[in-house]
């Protein structure tokens, strides 16, 4: 069966000469730091409100997806060196997760609190293995595209509906927020780019699903910081 084209290698890897590796790689280098910082940002918050805010869902995905692009499917250019350091931060964020989810969910469901590890784990798992079997299935770099974008579609709505659900902001925080937003917006900047600059390669960004996939996590994070002042608004 012939694969999609939107899934399939590029037809050559030869960039124009009016394309610049320089300018990609500063945005995915901006991207890179200010979502270094996020992560660094969770697990501290994470420590200081004694709770998580990634949704649990979102991080084992995130996770799968740095593990096998890391170590199972490696990435090249400035990516791998970014990619390295996210695997073990998103660890220190899944201990601190782990440390207080029995405590978060013990209020609003005890059951889910008794029985929150076996519920990572089997999170865990089913995101490592649908990681793996997608970027086998399909080409490596463009499936790294759609993998990344579904985790990251799945983490920014999620972290509205969390913070509306649970009414309080903990584990949260706004600097959080900032270093998300800008990180994804270098990150969609730099996929635009490559569009206008290599269609050859990246016309497949300029689908109607890629284009959603790119701002559908933008405009939830345009909502994450009302959602976040008005869950800091109510009475503790």
């Amino acid at each position: 069966m012939e694969v999609p084209m939107v899934f399939s290698e590029a037809r050559t890897d030869d960039a124009p000469k009016n394309y610049s590796h320089r300018f990609a790689g500063c945005l995915n280098a901006a991207c890179g730091m200010l979502w270094s910082s996020a992560y660094v940002l969770y697990v501290r918050q994470a420590h200081k409100d004694s709770s998580y805010g990634m949704p649990v869902f979102a991080l084992c995905l995130n996770l799968a997806w740095e593990f096998v692009h890391t170590f199972v499917y490696p990435l090249h250019g400035i990516g791998r060196y970014i990619h390295f350091p996210w695997v073990f931060l998103d660890i220190l964020l899944l201990v601190q997760t782990l440390k207080h989810g029995p405590e978060q969910w013990s209020h609003s469901s005890p059951i889910m609190a008794e029985n929150f590890y076996v519920v990572v784990i089997i999170c865990l798992f089913l995101a490592l293995v649908a990681q793996w079997l997608f970027t086998h299935e399909f080409s490596k770099s463009n499936s790294c595209f759609w993998s990344a974008y579904l985790c990251q579609n799945i983490l920014s709505w999620g972290s509205v509906w969390q913070l509306i659900a649970r009414g309080h902001p903990s584990g949260h925080s706004i600097p959080i927020w900032w270093c998300r937003f800008l990180g994804s917006l270098a990150a969609n900047l730099r996929y635009l780019y490559r569009v206008r600059a290599w269609p050859e390669k990246y016309a497949f960004l300029s689908s109607p699903l890629a284009l959603w996939m790119l701002w559908a996590p933008c405009a939830a994070d345009l909502l994450y910081p009302l959602a976040f002042q008005l869950v800091s608004r109510q009475p503790k």
